[in-house]
């Protein structure tokens, strides 16, 4: 069985290359990928498939059917396929057998495509698992549309008809998951969509996990039109009359009955193998630990309704596989508990006294829209109290949301945190509006402000920040800040050594005598200076005639981590604006551990100096000519620092990585907050959370080493790769078309 089944691949295998059509499918398909891939990555300046994957599903619509459009039709046409199931096999064996031929060529088309991660491996350390994943939901989508595309040649002895149907039907499937047609639709069906629409189930195995669910759907879809195909090729072979074709559509029928209930019921199972680094769609061993140390019972509380609006599907998925990882990882201690406001009066009722209110969404039903409103919130209780989550709108944080709840509401006490005040800092309700609403989930906060009367930092404090100022600090309040370190106190300093003027464009030194005495006697400073970074930082957008300019900036640079230590732990691309360079005269190493820090293509720029993003700003960093190696170095940008006998001190020279404006504008500005929690998070010596909080989903940042590698990476996969293809359809074409001009005896032999 496997022998005829393999030789029916390998006849339909070599029949492609047997043609030009194939070899200019190939570079056709190739050419166009690489080409609009490598326009948005290397503008993204990311190392992942993402813009490869955005565009695949869409080649493959026309690919696949042109591939597969002569694979039947061509048999028809030519009078071949009866000769050839007049043989000894079976019907089933013949499909598969062209089944694995049409994958074995697109799997040549994909092999194509390697190219792009080996390229991106010279600037980047690359996700392999998640790498892995992609192109195995890439090979699951492939199956699908292979047998959709065989069925229509099937259907017709036309390939161009074949070829329209193929597309349409792919085109169909797509379409039915797109939110532009399920947000037409009743809920009930929209649900029903959701499920059998292939593009959701596609991204979900190239994010880097692979569910059994999604396995499960395109095995499914696979079997469906198999099924199908099987019935189009049966239904010539037999006589309408007689039970065997009953029967015959009867058995079809049912497979592609099971198949869709498959399809749908198999949202229920449960079951994935997690290839993101840090596993980060995977429970993390600090919320196992948390849970199973529980003393009394925690309740999560679902309230969800019954019809969500689609584009809550997706996300209702996550939530769900969520709540259960939770509740299976706590045994007895969780109480999880899902309750439907709409139909339950008690469970809205409790939804109500918990804060928890419907949010209007626009919903159609019976072919009018209107908006109704919908639950889809959580409720953490213990001991009487309570937190909540009033909409889940996404899942990339609700883990370490669900268990910073839970650790509040268990520990007995809170730490505060102290933000000093009175000298231009940032303060609660201006510049740390956004942190101010991530701490409070975890800890007690409050201002602080120094005057001739404070003799002490309160007691109450346990972490201090000072982030930014435009003033000095008194004399009086640094000796107050050195004594609270001497004594235990935890110290958060986020300061630059320079003051930018974004309207004056121009950028000059700070200085803080009280602030940097206290560092100075530990051995730290902040140097007055500019730091840059050439080769990693945020891009400005500058008005011209045109409209508007995006340009590089390097004095925005994208701090990478300098070291292993928990605070950065999975954090990378920081925003520091203006930042300083830190000085280290530590004489015990020990003490201090580089947090943050420039890439190679980073140094510092002495000020007063004009920061204009339009300027030349490689001649400024080497005035003599191009930038060379001993025009750059790498500079810290943040430290820890833990004091013998007294307290921890986390510095950064740059207050920008927690102001609101840089979490709202910058692409990198949640990085920033997941460093000041995890700094915060250390200076309380409570690390229990980092590793949940630091979970990064983000791609690594493209970073070639060299200029000429960007261009060797982009031309060898756009030009190299398809002229290989090419080169070996000119010589096998050539080949055969020798061996085809050749003359043979009588007896069979070659002359």
């Amino acid at each position: 069985m496997i022998g005829r089944i393999l030789t029916v691949a390998k006849r339909e295998f070599a029949g492609y290359f047997d043609h030009a059509t194939a070899y200019i499918l190939l570079v056709i398909f190739l050419g166009i990928n690489f080409y609009f891939y490598f326009q948005e990555a290397y503008l993204l300046g990311e190392a992942s498939l993402r813009p490869m994957l955005s565009l695949l599903p869409w080649l493959l619509l026309f690919f696949i059917p042109a591939v597969c459009m002569r694979s039947f039709a061509e048999e028809r046409n030519a009078g071949t396929l009866e000769l050839v199931l007049a043989q000894p096999i079976q019907v089933a064996e013949f499909l598969l057998g062209k089944f694995l031929g049409v994958l074995f060529f697109l799997l040549i088309a994909m092999a194509g495509t390697l190219g792009i991660p080996l390229g991106l491996t010279f600037g980047a350390d690359l996700q392999w698992g998640v790498v892995f994943s992609q192109y195995l939901g890439s090979m699951f989508l492939i199956s699908a549309l292979i047998a959709v595309g065989l069925w229509a040649s099937s259907l017709t002895r036309n390939q161009v008809t074949a070829f329209i149907i193929g597309v349409t039907v792919s085109f169909a499937l797509y379409l039915i998951g797109l939110p532009t047609v399920t947000l037409s639709l009743p809920a009930p069906l929209a649900a029903v969509a959701t499920r059998l629409g292939v593009l959701g189930h596609f991204s979900n195995v190239a994010r880097g996990v692979i569910d059994l669910r999604d396995v499960l759907y395109f095995a499914a879809l696979g079997t469906a039109f198999f099924s199908l195909t099987y019935f189009s090729v049966m239904r010539e072979r037999l006589s309408r009359n007689r039970p065997a074709y009953g029967r015959l559509r009867v058995g079809v029928l049912g497979l592609v009955g099971i198949a869709v209930f498959a399809a749908l019921a198999g949202a229920q199972l449960r079951g994935r193998l997690d290839l993101t680094p840090g596993k980060v769609y995977t429970l993390s061993p600090p919320t196992a630990d948390l849970l199973r140390g529980l003393d009394d019972l925690v309740t999560i509380k679902l309230f969800q309704s019954a019809e969500l609006p689609v584009q809550l599907e997706p996300v209702s998925r996550d939530v769900n596989d969520l709540l259960r990882d939770l509740d299976a990882t706590g045994g007895a201690n969780v109480n999880l508990v899902r309750a439907n406001p709409d139909e339950d009066p008690d469970a809205q009722e409790e939804a109500g006294l918990l804060g928890i209110r419907p949010v209007p969404f626009q919903i159609r039903a019976d072919d009018e829209v209107s908006y109704q409103e919908r639950y889809f919130a959580l409720a953490i209780q213990y001991a009487g109290e309570s937190q909540i989550v009033p909409l889940v709108r996404q899942t990339a944080d609700l883990e370490y949301r669900l268990a910073s709840m839970i650790r509040a509401l268990t520990r007995p006490e809170r730490p505060t945190i102290g933000i000093l005040t009175g000298h231009g800092e940032l303060s609660l309700d201006a510049g740390l509006r956004l942190a101010r609403g991530r701490l409070a989930l975890e800890y007690d906060l409050m201002e602080f402000r120094v005057d001739s009367t404070t003799a002490a930092v309160p007691d109450s404090i346990d972490i201090l920040v000072i982030a930014g100022g435009r003033t000095p600090l008194e004399p009086a309040a640094g000796e107050i800040l050195s004594r609270f370190v001497d004594e235990g106190g935890s110290l958060f300093i986020l300061k630059s050594g320079v003051t930018a003027d974004m309207q004056a464009l121009y950028a000059g030194p700070t200085f803080d005598p009280a602030l940097d005495s206290l560092l100075q006697a530990r051995g730290l400073g902040i140097v007055p200076s500019l730091a840059f970074d050439f080769l990693l930082h945020e891009q400005v957008q500058v008005p011209s005639q045109g409209g508007a300019l995006i340009v590089p900036y390097p004095p925005w640079a994208l701090a990478q981590p300098a070291s292993e230590h928990v605070i950065v732990d999975g954090v990378a691309n920081v925003p520091i604006r203006f930042g300083s360079p830190l000085l280290v005269e530590v004489e015990d190493s020990t003490l201090v551990t580089p947090l943050l820090a420039t890439s190679e293509g980073g140094g510092r720029l002495q000020t007063p100096l004009s920061i204009d993003a339009m300027q030349d700003w490689a001649a400024i960093i080497a005035p003599g000519g191009e930038i060379s190696e001993e025009d750059v170095t790498t500079e810290i940008l943040a430290l820890a620092y833990t004091q013998p006998g007294g307290g921890r001190i986390v510095l950064a020279g740059s207050s920008s990585l927690v102001h609101d404006e840089t979490l709202q504008q910058s692409m990198s500005g949640l990085a920033g907050m997941i460093f000041f929690q995890n700094a915060i998070d250390w200076l309380a010596q409570d690390e229990a959370l980092i590793s949940i909080r630091s979970k990064d989903r983000a791609p690594p940042l493209l970073l070639f080493p060299n200029e000429w590698l960007p261009d060797l990476t982009r031309y060898g996969n756009l030009a190299g790769v398809p002229l290989l293809f090419v080169l070996v359809g000119v010589l096998r074409l050539a080949r055969r078309r020798q061996v085809q001009q050749r003359s043979f005896t009588e007896g069979g032999a070659l002359l």
